[in-house]
């Protein structure tokens, strides 16, 4: 058969970045999909066997589960918070490329929390009231707006190690996968929505259980159209598509499959998503204090690794812990959940703004560890 170019061109981009990685081609595929896929498997499986998480589990478990999950945020989910806010800021270049990131959201979330915290009732407990409603609406910007950040940050993913393994989607194949993707985060959206006070929706809010069950047959359409198009990209490469693709894809389907029958195992997806995205500002810094894997530097960068790391958790509990000691807990909103939900705002405005693959100051800052053509 007769190679057409733009086969030919796929055959010759592969061959440049078939090597192509992040951290390395086996840590990048277990971190950013191998690991969670795994881990939710093993949950579904255990709801199919059990039934329910929180019921199947005596009282004392729960409580260490609780436990595990504190660690986890402060081990995981806090410091890839923080880790977006060096790359944003430095270099200074960036007040003028994103003033809306660096400058203008930020201070709109201060305002915001200043104002709730202004408005606030002290209760008898002591420390810094908020105000109940406005912090509750800061929550839920901060929970739907998580459902374009969760989307994003997978086809982030897909497209980042399309890149690196010299994948070329065609128009139609990126179309159907991004529409698939967002139909995940439409159901994200009228999942969280049943809890939303009724008199929010008015006559709404009695079809939000038909839409979701809408949604669910669409969420299933959109993976099995998914399979069908990897599947005809291994025929038209003559090979699967890299694992770290598909782990990356594949991943958020079973994200939104186990809030599905287990909403309170959220926190799983939560440290799934996180876990995913620390490996990335990771590597830019890396890039940035010149560092590339190799024997003779193996013990310099396991230590910035490190002490980069190390960083972002002491930040991250600055940030998100420390408030709780100067919070009024009398209220079910505090003005720690204030904050957290502002930072979380801001993080994923910002991550829309600086993490674009198809960007060449981001590929070059991204892909700098890697030979030339590959960047």
């Amino acid at each position: 058969m007769k190679k057409t170019p733009r086969r030919k061109a796929e055959k010759r981009t592969a061959a440049s970045f078939r090597n192509g990685y992040i951290i390395s081609p086996a840590f990048d595929f277990w971190v950013t999909g191998g690991v969670s896929i795994v881990v939710v498997s093993v949950m579904l499986v255990y709801l199919w066997w059990a039934g329910s998480i929180s019921s199947s589990l005596p009282s004392a478990s729960v409580g260490g589960l609780m436990g595990s999950a504190i660690i986890f945020q402060v081990l995981i989910n806090w410091p890839h918070f923080i880790g977006a806010y060096s790359l944003l800021y430095r270099p200074r270049t960036n007040l003028k490329k994103y003033p809306l990131a660096t400058i203008y959201v930020p201070l709109a979330l201060i305002l915001i929390v200043a104002a709730a915290v202004f408005l606030g009732t002290p209760g008898p407990s002591g420390g810094i009231a908020v105000h109940q409603d406005l912090v509750y609406v800061i929550w839920l910007g901060a929970a739907f707006y998580l459902a374009w950040h969760y989307t994003g940050q997978a086809w982030g993913m897909v497209a980042c190690f399309s890149k690196l393994t010299g994948l070329e989607l065609s128009p139609g194949e990126r179309r159907l996968l991004r529409v698939g993707l967002r139909t995940l985060l439409v159901w994200h959206v009228v999942w969280g929505a049943q809890d939303l006070p009724a008199h929010w929706l008015g006559a709404l809010h009695s079809m939000i259980p038909a839409a979701l069950r809408f949604m669910n047959l669409a969420c299933c359409c959109a993976f099995l159209v998914g399979v069908v198009i990897w599947f005809r990209i291994g025929t038209r490469i003559g090979r699967a598509p890299d694992r770290r693709i598909l782990a990356s894809w594949l991943a958020i389907y079973m994200w939104y499959l186990l809030l599905f029958f287990e909403p309170a195992a959220y926190l799983i997806v939560q440290f799934s998503h996180s876990l995913q995205y620390l490996v990335f500002p990771l590597r830019m810094e890396l890039n940035r204090a010149g560092l590339v894997a190799g024997a003779s530097n193996r013990t310099r960068l396991l230590f910035w690794s490190g002490r980069y790391y190390i960083v972002l958790v002491l930040i991250g509990l600055f940030v998100f812990h420390l408030p709780e000691y100067f919070s009024d807990l009398s209220g079910a909103y505090t003005f720690a959940l204030a904050v957290a939900s502002a930072v979380s705002i801001h993080h994923y405005f910002v991550d829309s703004c600086i993490w674009r693959v198809r960007d060449p100051s981001v590929r070059k800052g991204l892909f700098a560890h890697l030979a030339p053509g590959n960047a």
